[in-house]
Formats: structure tokens, sequence, C-alpha cells
């Protein structure tokens, strides 16, 4: 059986995915140190039994199939590995563990990365774009995380503490913080308590998207959404796994010219407002200095003039947006005749029998923002004033 247990608990667009597959595999030498790592990229349909109603009933079997591969392990150290747990009640978390490994998690420690509020914002904004679940501006995004608190991460974090104690670790989502500038790096310090160690596997799964990547999304995005007759959580299902699948083949395909997703000054300025106590309160808590301040004043230092254009016009000729548009069309075709095939198909190789997550009515209902006509006036921009 493992001696120690350790659980990643996420943030969202924290270099989760990084860490995973170098957990999957095996992409780390350590002389001496072994871990069990039963998954095959990650622990989400665990973390989502904890918070999701229609996968509660499968926290039994999910969590019994971890613990007798820790149990049978002669490993030294067992992980989970989930971002979505940033969604669970940690109460919820510790009495499933007390309830299905009440042995192997006496000696357990959790670690959670939290991205910056302005970084987080636009990761999510993009995230949101490329899945086809919001067509607006970065200033209706703002709008939108703020109305649902996400960004509000001190409130979350201290509860995470308050039920975990000083098992718990945050660590900031910034590189000069973490340990060789890298968040895989990071984790595993924690994981062997040393830096006795070599991250052996390259990494290729940095998933960032371009204004220009983002604009074709949009076309072929809004063209499925708007064609489909799917239901809302096949729609969602099918257009999640076109956004999460698609990315990374973008990120590692070399682009000419290409832009970089940011913030405006109004906009940072107004981010930098809205969570100042939020980031002044994370700070006091669980960091040494202040680098969540830090993060919201640099965010304004580097914001751009002028609110960046987003509208797939500015960036395509219509004769690409009209070839996107059949595309668009062609891909809702496939995604109607079957979409969990698509789901499946549109996965790595490697990745095809992993299960199928239902979508939740959370997610379903995720309403789609601006249509995308007003987005660029949404963020202060009328047609006159646009530049191409």
């Amino acid at each position: 059986m493992i001696e120690e247990l350790v659980l990643h608990v996420g943030d969202c667009k924290t270099g989760t995915t990084s860490v995973q597959l170098t957990l999957a595999e095996a992409g780390w030498a350590a002389e001496g140190r072994s871990i069990e790592y039963p998954t095959r990229v990650n622990h989400i349909p665990l973390a989502k039994s904890m918070h999701m109603e229609t996968e509660k009933r499968f926290l039994k079997p999910r969590i019994t199939r971890v613990r007798s591969a820790f149990q049978s392990s002669e490993a030294e150290i067992g992980v989970i590995s989930a971002e979505d747990f940033e969604f669970t009640d940690p109460q919820v978390l510790a009495d499933a563990l007390q309830q299905y490994m009440p042995a192997i998690s006496k000696n357990m420690r959790l670690i959670a990365y939290v991205r910056p509020h302005a970084e987080r914002l636009v990761s999510g904004f993009s995230e949101r774009a490329k899945k086809g679940n919001f067509f607006g501006s970065l200033d209706g995004m703002h709008k939108r995380m703020e109305a649902q608190g996400l960004l509000y991460y001190a409130p979350r974090f201290e509860k995470w503490r308050a039920v975990f104690g000083d098992r718990f670790t945050l660590r900031p989502m910034i590189r000069a913080e973490l340990h060789k500038n890298d968040v895989v790096e990071d984790f595993l310090r924690f994981v062997f308590r040393s830096d006795d160690f070599e991250i052996t596997r390259t990494d290729s799964s940095n998933t960032s998207l371009s204004l220009e990547d983002l604009a074709m999304m949009r076309v072929i995005q809004k063209r499925i959404r708007k064609k489909t007759g799917l239901g809302k959580k096949d729609i969602v299902l099918a257009q999640q796994a076109l956004g999460w699948n698609i990315a990374p083949m973008l990120a590692a395909t070399p682009a000419g010219a290409s832009t970089k997703i940011q913030l405006h000054r109004s906009l940072a300025e107004d981010v930098a407002k809205t969570y100042a106590e939020d980031a002044a309160r994370l700070d006091e808590a669980f960091f040494e200095g202040t680098p969540m301040t830090d993060a919201l004043a640099k965010a304004v230092d580097r914001a751009l003039d002028e609110p960046q254009l987003v509208r797939p016009d500015q960036h395509l000729s219509p004769e690409e947006i009209r070839r996107l548009r059949v595309l668009g069309d062609f891909l809702t075709r496939i995604m109607e005749a079957d979409p969990r095939y698509f789901a499946r198909a549109a996965r790595p190789p490697e990745h095809r029998n992993m299960p199928i997550i239902p979508i939740s009515d959370q997610e379903a209902d995720e309403d789609t923002g601006d249509t995308g006509e007003d987005a660029d006036s949404a963020a202060g921009k009328t047609p006159a004033a646009r530049m191409s």
C-alpha cells in the first residue's frame, strides 16, 4: 500500500494538463522514488461524482477503484489529480475520503494552484470561446465572471484550509513564484519534498489560442450553434469536444503573425478594482509577500491602450469566413449523427477509451453571451472606430 496520498485539487487553467500527462506518462525520473497514479489522464470523473448530481451515483465505484489501486501498489506515494475539485465542496471530499479510504488518507497532503485574477479572466474568455459557449467581448466575460463569483478566490480557499488545515497548500500560478519557473517542476517538488528529480517528458500541452485562432473558432462554433438541431446537452458535449481537442493542434502548429489575447487598460483597471480586496486577502492568508496584488498591478501596466477587436470579420476575409461556415456545416452533420461518438472520436487515439462524462444541467444552461456581431461595440468600439 502507498505510504502517502497527495491530492492535486486544481484550479482550472493552472497547467493541470501538463502535470497530469507527466504523471500518466511517467515523464519524470527520481532515484528510489515511486508514484502510483491510477488513471489514464486525470481523475475528473471522480471529482464530478462529488459535485454533479447525475454523477453522484458513481462515487462509490470510482473511489473504490482508486483505493484498490493504492492498496495493491508498492509505490511510495499515491496521487489523485483533477481540476474539477475546484467545484467540489472540500467537506464533501473529506467525508468521501474518510468513508472510503480512511487508512490511506490518514497521511495526506493537498495542493492547489491559483491563477491571478486578470490572467484567469483572459484564459476563461479563450476557453469558453473555443468551446462555443461565449461569443461576447472580454468586458462581457468580466461581467459574467464577476456575477458568477468565479474569481473571488479567498472564501473558497479559506474553506479548503478550514477543512484540511495545514495539510492544504495553495501556490500562486505565477511563473516567477514556481520552482524553476514551471508548474510541473513545482508540483513534483511538492510531491517528493525535494528537488532531486528530473522531468523527462517534453511538454507540448500549451493550448493558448491567438486572437486569429479564436476568430476562426468563433466562426465554426457559431455556425454549429446556429445550424444544429441537437438538444442542449448534446450540442454542448460535441462543441466542447471540438474546442478541447482542436486547440492543442492549433497551438502545436507554427503560425506566422499571431496576436496574443490581452486586456485593455479600462478593463484591466476595472478588474484590479474589483478583485483588489480578494487579492490582498489571499496574499495575507496564503503567501509570502503580495504576489496576487502585484499581479493585478502588472495587469494594468501591461494592458493595451485600446480594446482588441474580437469580431471574426476583423481578422478573416469574407472568403475565409465562407469556407469556415461550410466546415461548420459539415461538422454539424457529423455531430448530429452521433454526438457522443463525435466527442469520443475527436480525442487523441490513446484517450478514446476513456468514459464520456455527461454534460451537467449547469453546463447545458450556460448562456452564450453576445452573438458576436456586437462584441466589439460591447468593448467600447463602435463600427466607425474599428481598425483592420
